[in-house]
């Protein structure tokens, strides 16, 4: 029984011996901690408010935050770690992070991929609903990642563009600038006296949704044959998706001013 006391007596010894020698290390421990959990809920109620108000997807949140999560706590143990002087844990600790460091810029395509979307998030180039066009893809954003882009394309596909592709292609946002050039080519026969009809065009479009009056119009020769004239006929519009809408009244009115079928051009 005196023994049993004699052992409980030596470890309260040593415990008290050891928050007195450490209480400083101690103190420093539990502030890291307090200071770890606190950011990492502050930050993650605003990734939540972010993908929100931005309309993200829900992965893209929950990667963000776990991203938030696990970089805060990797931070705090390093300085939990150096300051009871775990040197050999410390420097291995560190030596992995440098490992995954490197491992991830091996990783070209995912960093490019990575950058161009936070890119994306800080200049906010476009958002979710916005027509854009990036090199050859044009469509209404669908959605926005870390990884690619979704665009509904004007024919209703689906388009994935990378978000690399924005660290190097120019982009184009139809709906800022409210404004798309249409252009809509047709032939006529050389004789054809077409003085009169611009005028008829703008006459018979000028109640039709989308078109910007605004703007000019204007009647273009594109090509001249033996025998016809390719034209081209260029009127703004405020976002493509008017545009087969234009065409089809551009082509209805050159069809019924000269009262015979239109020859598309090849």
């Amino acid at each position: 029984m005196q023994s049993a006391t004699d052992s409980t007596t030596k470890a309260v010894v040593a415990i008290v011996d050891f928050l007195t020698a450490n209480w400083e290390k101690l103190l420093y421990t539990l502030l890291i901690v307090i200071i770890a959990f606190a950011l990492i809920r502050v930050l993650k109620a605003f990734i939540g408010k972010f993908g929100r108000d931005e309309a993200l997807t829900p992965g893209t949140v929950s990667f963000l935050q776990a991203v938030v999560k696990y970089g805060i706590l990797f931070f705090a143990a390093i300085n939990i770690l150096g300051i009871y002087s775990f040197t050999y844990i410390y420097s291995l600790i560190l030596s992995l992070g440098l490992i995954s460091v490197v491992i991830a810029l091996g990783s070209q395509t995912i960093i490019s991929n990575l950058m161009g979307g936070i890119i994306v998030y800080i200049e906010r180039p476009f958002k979710p609903g916005d027509i854009i066009k990036v090199g050859e893809n044009t469509g209404e954003v669908d959605g926005i990642s870390f990884r690619s882009t979704t665009l509904r394309g004007l024919n209703g596909l689906n388009i994935v563009v990378p978000n690399s592709t924005f660290l190097t292609v120019p982009i184009v946002n139809y709906t800022r600038t409210r404004s798309y050039l249409l252009k809509v080519p047709f032939v006529m026969p050389r004789a054809t006296d077409i003085s009169n009809l611009l005028s008829a065009i703008k006459e018979h479009i000028q109640s039709l949704p989308g078109v910007r009056y605004d703007m000019d119009m204007h009647v273009y020769k594109s090509k001249i044959t033996p025998d016809n004239i390719d034209y081209e006929f260029h009127v703004w519009v405020k976002d493509p998706r008017d545009s087969e809408r234009a065409t089809s009244a551009v082509i209805d009115v050159i069809n019924d001013f000269y009262k015979k079928p239109l020859k598309e051009k090849a």
